[in-house]
């Protein structure tokens, strides 16, 4: 197995992420270990416990490609849970032939097309928080704006009354927190699946054109429903709250470039493209090996754990020329913020039109906006979260 010399790399340490370090570590390992075994979460009391990583861009995406020899169905976290391996799949951690037809009426609900129907309500819904945001002080742009446009938008998409958003995204923020105590993690699970089968009640007895309405229509089998619904709440809301937060703060760092996007609005997908690039919500993901095979000159057995970085993938100096800058004009921008193969992300449509337009319509309206203070990013390993980042902005 390939490994680090010195110093060692654990890459289950949270303080690295916690201080905006991670980058280092990767970088070490794309140019000596670019499969580094690395200690699993339980090796204390079960010493073969452990994954291999992968931090290279090409590893990355030919092994989340490859979805016969290393599949999801086992789990998609480091550490096993409950939740998957176990019972009904979701989309996010199930195989052929079951992934496929699981993932039809989500990709069916999430088309670019169908999420451009939903543009104008976006639009004013993220105008009149702009508008409500205080001016000339200081506030908690993740509290105010970055919490609360997935969870309104998505919520919307979604079909969930306003009454009950803030309810998803308590359970959401516990799920994915790997901090959180399994017991409180399984509470926030019982608690998602209990509303839902109440929603999905209530869709098919009176459906409504909402993404909620077209998977109770389906066929799906109500623990199905279940780890749906729980993959889409916890995607939905934490990832584009990690994407505007952390685009945003780069995009402040660089007076240049916010100019430049006011004076061409049209330059700004390309913009949200390398914000998705240079923070990469989504550091990792788990694959399974199924069979003894050979990983990239590794050799590795049946059952291992490989986990996919992301977040380093998308920082790889063999892929992006002067892959440490952020450059909101970068082309070619292959990045794999929202995965790559079967797995790719249902709701990277919906992500992108709330961060097009939330930045078109803070640029159009604050002429003057700065960070007061440096953001707080959360110790996760798994999302690249920010817990504040205080800003000032005024027209």
């Amino acid at each position: 197995m390939a490994s680090l010399a010195q110093p060692e790399i654990d890459l289950l340490e949270l303080a690295p992420f916690a201080r905006g370090k991670e980058h280092a570590m990767f970088a070490k390992l794309r140019k000596h270990a670019p499969v580094h075994w690395n200690r699993g979460p339980d090796a204390n009391s079960n010493p073969a416990d452990g994954f291999y990583a992968l931090t290279r861009h090409a590893h990355v995406s030919q092994i989340a490609r490859d979805h016969r020899r290393f599949i999801s169905g086992k789990g998609t976290q480091i550490r096993d849970k409950r939740a998957e391996g176990h019972g009904a799949p979701s989309v996010h951690n199930a195989d052929a032939p079951i992934h496929a037809r699981l993932r039809a009426p989500g990709v069916a609900a999430f088309t670019r097309s169908a999420m451009k129907r939903h543009e104008d309500w976006v639009r004013g819904v993220i105008r009149q928080l702009i508008a409500n945001a205080p001016q000339g002080e200081p506030f908690d742009f993740v509290e105010r704006i970055a919490v609360t446009i997935p969870m309104i938008v998505f919520a919307g998409v979604l079909g969930v009354p306003e009454e009950r958003q803030g309810d998803l995204v308590r359970w959401a923020n516990t799920m994915s927190n790997v901090r959180a105590a399994d017991a409180d993690q399984a509470a926030a699970r019982a608690k998602l699946f209990a509303y839902f089968r109440e929603l999905v009640a209530e869709k098919r007895a009176a459906p409504a054109d909402d993404v909620a309405s077209a998977l109770a229509a389906s066929n799906f089998s109500d623990e199905e429903l279940d780890a749906y619904f729980m993959v889409l709440t916890v995607a939905g809301n934490e990832t584009t709250r990690f994407l505007l937060t952390g685009g945003l703060e780069e995009l402040l760092r660089h007076p240049g470039q916010v100019q430049h996007l006011r004076a061409n609005s049209a330059a700004i997908p390309s913009a949200v493209e390398e914000m998705a690039r240079w923070v990469s919500p989504v550091i990792q993901m788990r694959r399974t090996a199924t069979e003894d095979t050979d990983l990239f000159g590794t050799p590795i057995r049946a059952g291992d754990k490989v986990v996919l970085y992301f977040a380093s993938a998308n920082r790889d100096e063999r892929v992006f020329e002067d892959a440490d800058s952020f450059r909101i004009d970068r082309k070619p921008n292959p990045h794999l913020a929202f995965g790559v193969g079967a797995h790719f992300c249902i709701g990277a449509h919906l992500a992108r039109l709330e961060a097009r337009v939330f930045f078109e319509e803070m640029l159009a309206a604050m002429r003057h906006i700065r960070i007061s203070h440096p953001a707080r990013r959360a110790a996760n390993n798994w999302f690249s979260g920010y817990e504040t980042l205080m800003v000032e902005w005024s027209r």
